[in-house]
């Protein structure tokens, strides 16, 4: 059983994805996190003697392979490993499928595969996008490029330092929620818990088990994170580019007490419909996405404490904000999906990627004044983010991000660029209108120099169910 999980690119609703009140626009990555759940011989002569069976756990890019035991009512590795996110979403996954498949079968699953003297093997496995590559490339004597990028091994192992360890470098991508979700996805798929769709084959019985997958990933994304967030990085792995409402963390608050986790509660909490919202969103035919790694650093936990001090302390200021904020995020699926239905009649936009955006309109009155009034639009959502950023003092969007984001923008094709998530120095992003333009901005960002920029191969994933949770 393979299974595979997007990573994400949030382009409005920074911080006001935390409240159900609000949403946000999320495009899946191109980029996913592969994770393989299948049966092999022990090495060992027999485990008659022992409960349960071994667990093999293979992390190639990060140099690592984990031992671990799994009983029908626990997970725990059985070596030194410090891994939280495997060992507690595995651990997780037990209580869930003891409650989904019932005790006494799930326990009859274990012992046929402990009596077969065979061992669960697990292989984590992400697209070289989620880390930064910089430095295998400079040892590769090439310079940071797409076309270098591509010439890379997949899953490439990362370099290790002096002391032997893994070298990461993340590029902000939601890694964790791609692992841990694919990850989910593997092991229910395996034990045949949940039906995983594929890239031909979507249905009723498989968006049941997407929407099983989602839940229990989300439960598990929290306990292995000890707080419950937004959870847009989980769902955008889980059901791909959409319009994302959080869901209510109360639902979910007495899985993270720290005591034991009843599988039958869990069981009908994940098999359950939460009030989480997931609309459909796209980027309309013909346009597409890339992504910037900027070598610098951002603390968001402390980012988004500090906006929520400013919000606790500013309750009517914040507030105002918060809603001509708002407003402005909720323009930019609509008009992306005005773009999308004058397209079907119209197939301007290659030709009017050839053009700075002060002559769209121009060339064309229809299609054009739409881009430009949603590039205005996002010019908008821009200058809020950086008053909110001021007045709660964090960078959401620092100087050296804007003056590259401005200056980006400038470049023929280039719909609107800005801070993923919830900003910082590491990152850019930027909505092109046709392919041809992702060269244009490579080019660009390889000349500026005021910051270290360089482009990801990473693009938007396909449209609907095709760019979220799938079986290979």
């Amino acid at each position: 059983m393979r299974v595979s999980a997007p990573g994400k690119v949030l382009i409005t609703g920074g911080y006001l994805v935390l409240e159900p009140e609000f949403s946000g626009a999320v495009i899946a990555a191109s980029s996913r996190f592969h994770t393989t759940v299948s049966l092999e011989p022990l090495d060992e002569s027999n485990q008659a003697n022992e409960d349960g069976v071994a667990v093999r756990v293979r992390s190639p890019q990060f140099h690592q392979t984990m031992h671990g035991r799994l009983t029908a009512t626990a997970f725990h590795f059985t070596d030194a490993t410090e891994n939280p996110y495997v060992e507690k979403t595995i651990h997780v996954c037990v209580a869930a499928l003891s409650g989904l498949l019932g005790h006494d079968s799930f326990a009859a699953r274990i012992e046929e595969i402990r009596r077969a003297n065979q061992c669960i093997a697990i292989t984590l496995e992400a697209d070289n996008d989620f880390y930064s590559q910089r430095e295998q490339l400079e040892r590769r004597g090439l310079h940071v490029s797409r076309k270098h990028l591509a010439t890379l091994p997949r899953f490439l192992p990362s370099l290790l330092d002096d002391a032997g360890r893994a070298k990461i470098a993340k590029t902000g991508m939601g890694s964790s929620a791609a692992l841990i979700t694919s990850l989910v996805g593997a092991l229910l798929g395996f034990f045949n818990a949940a039906d995983i769709p594929s890239t031909a084959h979507d249905d009723e019985n498989t968006r049941k088990g997407v929407q099983i997958v989602h839940n229990l990933a989300q439960i598990c994304h929290s306990i292995a994170q000890e707080k419950i967030g937004s959870g847009f990085d989980v769902s955008a792995a889980s059901y791909g580019n959409q319009r994302y409402t959080r869901f209510r963390p109360d639902g979910i608050q007495a899985f993270l007490n720290g005591g034991a986790i009843d599988p039958v509660a869990l069981a009908a909490r994940i098999a359950a419909p939460w009030d989480n919202i997931v609309r459909p969103f796209c980027l309309p035919e013909g346009m597409h996405m890339i992504m910037g790694d900027v070598n610098a650093g951002s603390a968001t936990v402390s980012m988004v404490r500090k906006v929520l001090a400013w919000k606790t302390a500013d309750p009517e200021g914040s507030a105002a904000l918060w809603k001509a904020l708002n407003a402005k995020n909720e323009a930019i699926p609509a008009g992306f999906e005005r773009i999308a239905a004058h397209l079907s009649q119209s197939n301007s936009l290659e030709a009017l990627s050839r053009l700075p955006a002060s002559e769209w309109t121009a060339a064309d009155a229809t299609v054009g004044a739409l881009l430009v009034d949603l590039r205005q639009t996002f010019v908008d959502v821009r200058s809020h983010l950086r008053e909110m950023g001021t007045l709660a003092g964090v960078p959401i969007e620092p100087a050296d991000q804007t003056a590259l984001i401005d200056a980006t923008m400038q470049v023929p094709g280039v719909l609107f660029a800005g801070v993923p998530g919830a900003g910082g120095n590491d990152a850019i992003f930027a909505i092109v209108l046709h392919e041809s333009v992702l060269d244009k901005v490579e080019q660009f960002w390889s000349t500026w120099t005021a910051t270290s920029v360089s482009a990801l191969l990473v693009d938007a994933a396909p449209n609907g169910w095709q760019g979220g949770l799938l079986r290979e």
